[in-house]
Formats: structure tokens, C-alpha cells, sequence
């Protein structure tokens, strides 16, 4: 039965208000992560001018190490393809992956966001250009831009998704008509809704005021809603079959997730990968703020008995003067002057400062010779945990891949939808011109992030093995040009390397039948003509007088 548009309506601001809500309730967390990464951990926290303050980086370093081990090259994805010609899916793939590597910072963008919060998405739109391979964009997304039904528990059996964001009142007209829109500043999730501009009488453009917006993807009756709550006190702009499809005709939303870690019993609900060790950076950066102040207050200071030394006499003191003669009025100078104790701080503090360093590496999957750090390792233990890391690692790069995945699979579906039947936009594929038609791309294809789940430090200890297994591959007879074409696979060689020069056959000069025959024999026919030759009777030759 079909959904009235009250209905509608009513069931976008139910689920508007639960996400609000559900953010606004993490905004504390979501805020302190923020700002640990941006080594701004005291920022909210009221301080004595005279106190000073220590943050280290080790958000920073953390996150991204994790991304340089995540991305190593720009992504690429293989596409496969059994019901179309294999020139569709070579220049399928070639759209795909020049896409890709144009929007590779994005691409990071997104999963610094999913370390950083508990996901992100990424959000693909329709953009005007005169090249039409590049109508599409892509964008990170904060995960509290996406609305989502937190009751499933895959992505694909969603009831609904939605984007919630705010739209200039100049596109807003251009897209939805010029109707009476309340106008209001636009927000950030890390401040108060006000810190926008003021329109004060109406005196700022279009083009920076703003309405609320919710792209309401209705996944149970194929619809799409746009919904504002600055029109008629909430009402639809908008309302049409979801116009992105799959190749079967099914409704595709033009969003993709991105998750890094899990809630086990709440799926749709992600969790920080930063969150795991923000306690410990917390107590460090506790420990090395007071170390630093007391490391200021830990200075030379001494008493002096009252009335032995005048004005003059003190400043020599405190001056330092090297050779200084200071005059002082008594018989016994073992009163004089005597110097303040200053007790050194506890030992336990180092124990301690050992031990939230010990629990910030456990948090971290990452070894820490990967991201420079000096240890005194064996070889034996790094290879170890290279391997470990390396797998670990891995697990993030198959969430990583089937986001790529995804966002292959929106982005040809949009180019499909995109493309006008006179449009033949021309990409090279293995160095020739193809034309890009909306039919070469309009096909059942599946796509493979490439070389799946690999990262910097996989890589590297492939690329070790291999050239610990050349000698063994050359005598188990493999073809040499294979492994010379795998070596230089590996390290992104230079095709140039493949071709070998063959060498020129060098002149040999013509022997005499004697001198052949004189020569040692080498097989069994050449024994045989010289043990016949040495048989052989001599021919008497006239000798001229």
C-alpha cells in the first residue's frame, strides 16, 4: 500500500529528530577525538596564564599511519564481465580508474574521517563540465551528514538513506523554483547553530543564505524525497522515482560507506578506531604537561641570613660574575648563605609514563619500525610483526576495497545515466583512441578493487620474497623473460626494461678442412673422420724441379 505524502513527511521528521539527537548526544566525543588529532587537546580547557601546557602528536601519527599504510598508489579496480565484448570492459576499466586517480584525495579524505569518527561515506553527484568524463563528483561525507535505519544490519537491506546538509537559497531556486523559503545561517556540528552570518534586513546574497535539506532515499517504494523544514514549516520540494538505477532496473543510492570497525550488535553503528587509544593519549599528554611545569619551577634558590649582605653584595650573587669579591659583615660564613632542597620528582612517574606508552602501542595494529621509530628488535621479531601488521592492515584494506567497489559501480551507473546519445568522449586504452558511448558502459559488470587487501608493508615483503626466490625460480626452470617481466610488475618498472636487444652472431672465420680436422674432436662423427683420414694412403704428388 502505498505511503500518503503526510505520511511521508511525518516519517522524515521522526527520523531527522533521531539523528539529531543521536549526534548530539556523541558531539562531546566526536569534539575530543577532533581535536586530539588536530593537537588541540587543551583547547576547551580552562588554564592559568602561568601554567604551561604539553600536547604531543600522537593522534596525529597514529591516524595516519594508518593511512600511508592504507594507500600506497592511486586506487584501481579490475572489471569482469561475461554477457558483454571484452573492448566494453577495457574502456570501462580505463573510465573507472582515470576517475579514481583524479579523485584520490578524497578517496584518503574519507577514511581519515572513518579513523578519526566511527564512518564516513562517500557522496557522488552530478556536476556541470564540458568534459564529459568528469560530470561526476565525489565527496567525503561526516558521518553525521547521512541519515541512516539503524535497524539493519547490512547496508543493502536499508529500509532508507538519506543526506542531510544545507543548500544556498540561490541553488535552492534554481533547482526547486523560487518559492517563500525561511532562511537560516548555516550551521557547523563543532559550534553553536548560530556562528553563521546574520542576516540582518535582508542585505546578504542568496548565495549565503541557506535552508535545511534532507535527501530522503525511500528504498521500500522507490522514491526519492526532498525534504525542507524551511518550506511551509516542512514540506517536500520535490518528489520522483530514484532516478540512479542498477543494471537490473533496481534503485541504487548514490552513497557508499565506509566502515573501519563495527558495533557487533549494532552494524549501521561504527566505531573510532582513534577511541581505542584517546585515553592514553589523554594521560600523556597529562603527564607531559606536568612535568613540564614543574621542570620550570625546579630552579637554584637559597636563603640568606637577614642583614649580613647589603643591596650590592646580593646582586653580585645573583649576577654570577666570575671572580666576583663579595664582602660579608661575620665571623662565621657557614650561616651565610644555604641552598633550598628541591625534591626530584617521583620515580613512579616514569613507570607510569613506560606504561600508558606500552598500552598507546598495543592499541595501535602498527609496528613501530613502520612508521620510523627506532626499536631494538631482532630480525626475526620485525619480520613477525611486519607479518602481523601486514595482516591486520589487511583486514582495513578489504573495507577499504569494497568501498572503492561500490563507488565504482555508483559512478559508471551515473556516467550511464549522464552521457547524451551525441556525446563520444575519447580515452586511450593501451595507447589507442576508444570512443565512450552510454551502451559500452551500460552493462553487467563486477568490480575488483586491485590487488585486494595489499598495503605498503604487504608490499614490501612480497617484493623481498621475490627477490629471495630468484635464484630457486631460475633453477626450477622457469622462463628467465617471466621473471623479468614479474620483477618489473612488482617494483613499477619501466615497460622499456622489457625488451632485450638480442646480440648480434659475431663473425667467424672460415677454417681449412685440416685445421677442423686437427682440432680435438668434440663428438663421435668428427672421431670417426679423423681415425679414417689417418688410414687413409698418401697420393704421391709430382715435385716440380
Amino acid at each position: 500500500m502505498a505511503r500518503t505524502e503526510q505520511e511521508t513527511i511525518s516519517l522524515i521528521q521522526h527520523v531527522l529528530a533521531e539523528h539529531k539527537q543521536h549526534w548530539s548526544d556523541k558531539h562531546g566525543d566526536m569534539r575530543r577525538l577532533r581535536q586530539a588529532y588536530l593537537t588541540r587537546f587543551f583547547e576547551d580547557v580552562e588554564n592559568e596564564p602561568t601554567n604551561l601546557r604539553v600536547e604531543t602528536s600522537d593522534a596525529y601519527s597514529f591516524i595516519e599511519g594508518y593511512i600511508a599504510s592504507l594507500f600506497e598508489k592511486s586506487p584501481a579496480v579490475e572489471v569482469d564481465s561475461l554477457k558483454t565484448e571484452p573492448d566494453n570492459v577495457m574502456v570501462t576499466r580505463q573510465v573507472i580508474n582515470s576517475w579514481l586517480a583524479d579523485n584520490r584525495k578524497a578517496l584518503e579524505n574519507g577514511s581519515r574521517l572513518a579513523l578519526i569518527y566511527p564512518m564516513s561515506f562517500y557522496k557522488l553527484a552530478p556536476v556541470k563540465s564540458a568534459d564529459p568524463l568528469a560530470r561526476v563528483r565525489i565527496r567525503a561525507l561526516e558521518p553525521w551528514q547521512v541519515i541512516l535505519d539503524r535497524d539493519a544490519d547490512l547496508w543493502e537491506e536499508q529500509r532508507y538513506v538519506a543526506h542531510h546538509y544545507y543548500l544556498p537559497v540561490s541553488e535552492a531556486k534554481e533547482i526547486y523554483g523560487a518559492k517563500q523559503y525561511q532562511v537560516v545561517s548555516k550551521p557547523s556540528y563543532f559550534h553553536d547553530a548560530m556562528d553563521g552570518w546574520e542576516d540582518e534586513g535582508g542585505s546578504l546574497p542568496d548565495e549565503y543564505k541557506y535552508i535545511e535539506v534532507v535527501e530522503f532515499y525511500d528504498l521500500t517504494f522507490d522514491k526519492l524525497y526532498i525534504f525542507s523544514p524551511n518550506w511551509k514549516n516542512g514540506g517536500l520540494l520535490d518528489k520522483r522515482t530514484i532516478p540512479l538505477r542498477t543494471y537490473d532496473d533496481n534503485p541504487l543510492v548514490p552513497i557508499a560507506a565506509l566502515y573501519y570497525s563495527r558495533v557487533p550488535d549494532k552494524p549501521m553503528d561504527g566505531y573510532s578506531t582513534l577511541s581505542r587509544v584517546y585515553d592514553q593519549i589523554f594521560e600523556k599528554n597529562i603527564i607531559r604537561t606536568f612535568w613540564a611545569n614543574a621542570i620550570r619551577r625546579d630552579s637554584r634558590q637559597y636563603l640568606v641570613r637577614e642583614g649580613i649582605m647589603d643591596e650590592e653584595a646580593l646582586a653580585k650573587v645573583t649576577a654570577g660574575v666570575d671572580g666576583a669579591i663579595i664582602p660579608v659583615d661575620t665571623d662565621d660564613l657557614a650561616g651565610v648563605m644555604r641552598e633550598v632542597p628541591v625534591t626530584n620528582l617521583s620515580t613512579n612517574f616514569d613507570r607510569y609514563l613506560n606504561m600508558v606508552e606500552s598500552d598507546i602501542q598495543r592499541g595501535s595494529i602498527i609496528a613501530p619500525f613502520t612508521k620510523g621509530e627506532a626499536t631494538r628488535a631482532t630480525a626475526t621479531e620485525v619480520t613477525a610483526l611486519a607479518q602481523y601488521t601486514a595482516s591486520e592492515i589487511g583486514r582495513m584494506a578489504r573495507e577499504r576495497d569494497e568501498a572503492i567497489e561500490s563507488i565504482a559501480d555508483i559512478f559508471i551507473r551515473m556516467m550511464v545515466f549522464t552521457l547524451e546519445d551525441d556525446e563520444k568522449p575519447v580515452i586511450m586504452v593501451k595507447k589507442e583512441p576508444r570512443f565512450v558511448r552510454s551502451e559500452t558502459l551500460d552493462h553487467d559488470f563486477r568490480y575488483f578493487a586491485l590487488d585486494q587487501a595489499a598495503t605498503p608493508l604487504s608490499n614490501d615483503l612480497k617484493k623481498r620474497q621475490l627477490l629471495e626466490l630468484l635464484p630457486v625460480l631460475g633453477q626450477l626452470g622457469v622462463d628467465p623473460n617471466k621473471i623479468r617481466e614479474e620483477v618489473i610488475r612488482m617494483f613499477d618498472l619501466p615497460e622499456t626494461f622489457l625488451e632485450v636487444e638480442k646480440p648480434e652472431e659475431a663473425s667467424v672465420p672460415k677454417r681449412s678442412g685440416a685445421e677442423a680436422l686437427q682440432e680435438q674432436p668434440t663428438t663421435d662423427a668428427q672421431a670417426l673422420a679423423q681415425e679414417l683420414v689417418a688410414q687413409a694412403p698418401t697420393i704421391p704428388l709430382p715435385v716440380p724441379e
